[in-house]
């Protein structure tokens, strides 16, 4: 009796289960896409198939997105081509292609500081985000990261062990005395207010309160932007993008920049350092001092 077509999914999710979960909770959503898509064994799988899935997708989603989706795919047909099943499909000719994601806007010191104003002549109600603000300003924290902090991360120096969001690796993060002040304020009224979760972001739910979301903290920066007259797009990533280039500026290797904004490697945030390196200005204008000496 032939295998049905769903079965093929819960073997690959599975498998992947065994060495990566989460990874296999973020793939099988794409995994059954293509499998309702072709409907097919992996056996009567063939180029035509990947090739029409992958233009079912264009236009539909972001590059990044699309780039993710074909990755998946291509993982979910390798695990059938090293069993022998892929009988006819040459797997080498599956290319994905490269994206270049999207840029996000690094917000200057005076549209930070703009936004702050705006939220400290709000007072007491707007505590939270000011401290939210502050904290993604000095730390260059992935707005995920941010979101799952516990109040007990906080730490008396200033600092906080966070779990770096795409490694799953732990890193330390720090923050200026006038973030710290504020972050205290806002933890006492947490305390006081009768904190029913350990969350150090939460809102106030139809019942309890609510861990904050990644949205949340998105819309509330748009919003506070817009608030703050800044005529162009800043998103919680702004201020990650920000914290890059303020310590390429100050000649920190890229390795190092790596480590503190939780990056795996240094090759991936060097296309936006190159931006802000002061030495490669001197090294391209050092030409021009030589040309002007031999004139």
């Amino acid at each position: 009796m032939p295998e049905e077509s769903g079965t093929f999914v819960e073997q690959y999710l599975e498998w992947k289960m065994t060495y990566a979960p989460r990874a296999a909770k973020a793939y099988e959503v794409w995994v059954r896409r293509f499998d309702d898509f072709t409907n097919k064994a992996p056996e009567a799988l063939a180029l035509g198939d990947w090739t029409a899935f992958a233009r079912s997708l264009d236009g539909r989603f972001a590059p990044k997105s699309l780039e993710f989706a074909l990755n998946v795919i291509h993982n979910y047909l390798r695990f059938w081509h090293e069993q022998g099943r892929l009988r006819q499909f040459p797997l080498y000719l599956a290319k994905v292609p490269k994206a270049t994601a999207c840029s996000h806007n690094a917000a200057t010191e005076e549209e930070y500081r703009a936004m702050v104003r705006v939220l400290e002549g709000k007072g007491d109600v707007a505590l939270r985000d000011l401290a939210i603000l502050m904290l993604l300003h000095d730390t260059g924290m992935r707005v995920g990261e941010l979101v799952q902090l516990e109040i007990d991360q906080i730490e008396e120096d200033s600092s906080a062990v966070i779990r770096t969001e795409k490694t799953v690796q732990r890193r330390r993060v720090f923050w200026n005395p006038e973030t710290d002040d504020v972050l205290h304020r806002w933890i006492v009224e947490r305390v006081n207010s009768g904190a029913s979760s350990d969350w150090l972001f939460v809102y106030e739910g139809a019942e309890t309160e609510q861990r904050m979301t990644t949205r949340c903290v998105q819309r509330m920066v748009k919003r506070v932007a817009k608030e703050a007259e800044i005529a162009r797009r800043i998103s919680p990533h702004s201020f990650r993008h920000a914290l890059i280039h303020r310590l390429a500026k100050l000649g920190v290797p890229d390795a190092l920049i790596a480590q503190i904004v939780g990056h795996g490697s240094p090759h991936s945030i060097s296309h936006y350092t190159k931006l802000s390196r002061p030495e490669f200005e001197e090294i391209a204008r050092k030409q021009f001092r030589e040309l002007a000496l031999a004139a």
